[in-house]
């Protein structure tokens, strides 16, 4: 039966030796999971996110994450899918930024220049420069 409740705390310790296994973690497999790492443990992911002792292990193995996904995705020795899901997770869009054209948008609009729908369009189709 799976262990309920919740996750024990750990003292300076045992955080210590977490800290050591979880670079030992990062720098053996190839793609890192934070998630994998902290269930082998028995804890929540959160707890790593949470605590600043492992603020750069988890930035160190994102990276690391990143790299290979990217790396087996160009390589095509990755699931395609799969990579793009797992990109996405980590900050990647596969679409230009919304709040880009809304800016530009919005300042066009402020300025008072009294631009006409389709000279706003085509400033918008053109990158937002005026």
């Amino acid at each position: 039966m799976a262990r309920r409740g919740r996750p024990p705390k750990y003292d300076e310790q045992d955080k210590a030796k977490l800290v050591e296994e979880f670079e030992r973690y990062i720098e053996t497999e190839d793609v890192p999971i934070v998630a994998e790492f902290a269930a082998s443990h028995g804890l929540w992911k959160s707890y790593f996110y949470d605590n600043a002792e492992f603020a750069n292990l988890v930035k160190r193995a994102a990276s690391k994450k990143e790299s290979a996904l990217e790396r087996g995705a160009l390589k095509g020795t990755l699931n395609p899918t799969m990579a793009v899901f797992s990109l996405k997770q980590l900050g990647w869009r596969d679409k230009p930024d919304g709040d880009a054209d809304l800016k530009t948008l919005v300042k066009l609009l402020s300025s008072g220049a009294g631009f006409t729908p389709e000279q706003i369009e085509a400033i918008l189709k053109a990158g937002g420069s005026e």
